[in-house]
């Protein structure tokens, strides 16, 4: 019986074909490491790595290649916690992120809790925020009660 991983690997397929991208090799071995880390962010470099461990013939140039187009056509998202490398993850389980910038926890936010700074920036200015695409920066309970 297919399982939770099963239907989003399914769900992230069908929409690469949809949008007219080659269901390659890479392209599944990518997808896999992304779905096996589950709900830890990663970065380029430990995804290919990953990758490079279970197919040793795809370069870090492909999985660079494969991340782009995956972002391109929405099926994965980046995120600059703040002066460290970009993480990636997928986008079917949209969130907002908050970086503990004394110890590196990284906090999963719902995504409503942006929802009224949007709606404010929106009817205010017009203005359409991106707010997926950055983290919040600060110190986690821990360091600040440490």
């Amino acid at each position: 019986m297919p399982g939770p991983v099963d239907h989003r690997r399914d769900r992230v397929l069908e929409r690469l074909r949809q949008e007219g991208g080659r269901v390659t090799s890479a392209r599944r071995a990518v997808l896999s490491v992304l779905l096996d880390e589950g709900r830890r962010h990663v970065s380029a470099e430990e995804i290919a790595e990953a990758v490079h461990d279970r197919h040793p013939d795809v370069h870090l140039s492909t999985v660079y290649r494969t991340l782009e187009a995956f972002e391109t056509i929405g099926v994965v998202t980046h995120v600059h916690l703040g002066h460290g490398r970009a993480i990636y993850h997928l986008t079917d389980e949209l969130h907002h992120h908050a970086a503990c910038e004394s110890c590196g926890q990284v906090l999963q936010l719902p995504d409503s809790i942006f929802a009224d700074v949007q709606a404010t920036l929106q009817e205010m200015h017009g203005f359409q925020v991106d707010a997926h695409h950055f983290a919040l920066v600060g110190r986690c309970e821990a360091c600040v009660a440490g």
